[in-house]
């Protein structure tokens, strides 16, 4: 039985109290994964293992312990079978994988891969995951025409093969697996165990956590998807998309005007695609980082970051971080800390409200 877990660091909502990300529960299948006290929990023996959950999250904070979509992925590339199917390779359900593992898969495969379809009408779990599967091959389809790859992933029913064959195909997929991968037989018995709790299990932030949590990065998928993007060959135009088209990563507008430098949109940024220089003196974006968790947009009061409407595909082939405002420091005179000057006195928002509860509290005007 396979045990899902959770790394709490790696979850937007630990780090944001006014992240409304939930795209693990709409996920799940069997309704196990809820929020409790703003973070995810679950009844370990509800979950039926198929890795839904960790093609949706953003910033690929579940795992199983029998399956791991990298380790997967190698090993497809290895093995000479097109069709992909969850009754004979080490997948659990085609919705394990994301877009943009698909879309890696499909840059840096030569095969033309198949979704073998035939066994999701009999599949308890099909009537969720299939239309997700549905949607992420359409959206990867798309993405190979606008970037000019003459690739498809389709999505059909094939023949079944007969039970020894079908051993073989399975055999020769996992001996591709990394021995490194191989799990000792006590720790699977002892997963396996803890799969079996009925319990609800609930999260908590402990000091550990909290230390990763400042070690930002892209997760694993991000990364082979760049390594995919080198091998794809750089087309002669960029396509211009609609942002809605593209799910796991966007571009932004920041408006200069109602933004208050607060700090919190680059500080909130579990991938540091959001960035600033210690002074606070402009806010940078690398697109490729993002992971369109949306983590900064929940925690911008004066909603002055907002998703661009289109996304251009030359931030995949060719990324580049960009400047979405320079803002005019000045130092505040009262406490001597560099603030956005925007005319007026040399005092900063921080102090003037202090000033102004000051006077109110003496009653002066």
């Amino acid at each position: 039985m396979s045990l899902l877990t959770l790394d709490i660091a790696s979850c937007v909502r630990t780090t944001n109290k006014f992240s409304e990300c939930n795209a693990c529960v709409t996920a799940c299948p069997v309704e196990t994964i809820v929020i409790t006290e703003q973070l995810p929990s679950f009844i370990p023996n509800d979950c039926v293992g198929c890795g839904g959950c960790l093609a949706a999250c953003p910033s690929s904070a579940y795992a199983l312990d029998d399956f791991n979509p990298i380790n997967y992925i190698f090993s497809y590339l290895e093995v000479e079978a097109e069709d992909i199917s969850c009754k004979r390779d080490a997948i659990p359900c085609l919705a394990a994988l994301s877009v943009e593992e698909i879309l890696s898969m499909s840059l840096l495969s030569s095969k033309k891969i198949l979704f073998d379809k035939s066994h999701c009408a009999e599949c308890d779990i099909a009537k969720v995951n299939l239309g997700i599967i549905e949607d992420r091959v359409e959206e990867v389809n798309f993405l190979l025409e606008a970037m000019s790859v003459d690739k498809t992933v389709r999505f059909e029913s094939v023949e079944k093969l007969d039970n020894e064959q079908s051993e073989v195909d399975r055999r020769e997929f996992l001996s591709k697996l990394s021995v490194k991968e191989a799990i000792h037989v006590k720790q699977k018995f002892d997963n396996s165990v803890e799969a079996l709790d009925e319990e609800l299990k609930e999260h908590f932030t402990s000091a550990k956590d909290i230390q990763k949590i400042r070690n930002k990065a892209v997760p694993d998928s991000r990364k082979l998807l760049k390594m995919a993007m080198k091998r794809a060959g750089v087309p002669e135009n960029f396509h211009i998309i609609e942002g809605e088209d593209i799910s796991f990563i966007s571009q932004k507008i920041l408006d200069e005007e109602s933004c208050t430098n607060c700090q919190m949109c680059y500080r909130i940024c579990p991938t540091g695609a959001l960035s600033s220089d210690m002074n606070g003196s402009y806010i940078a974006f690398d697109a490729f980082s993002c992971i369109k968790c949306a983590s900064c947009h929940d925690v911008c009061e004066p909603n002055s970051l907002t998703l661009k409407p289109t996304f251009n595909l030359k931030e995949l082939f060719e990324p580049a971080k960009e400047t979405l405002v320079k803002f005019n420091l000045k130092r505040c005179d009262e406490c001597g800390m560099p603030f956005v000057y925007r005319g007026g006195e040399m005092m900063c928002t921080r102090c003037r409200i202090e000033e102004e509860e000051a006077h109110e509290l003496w009653g002066l005007k």
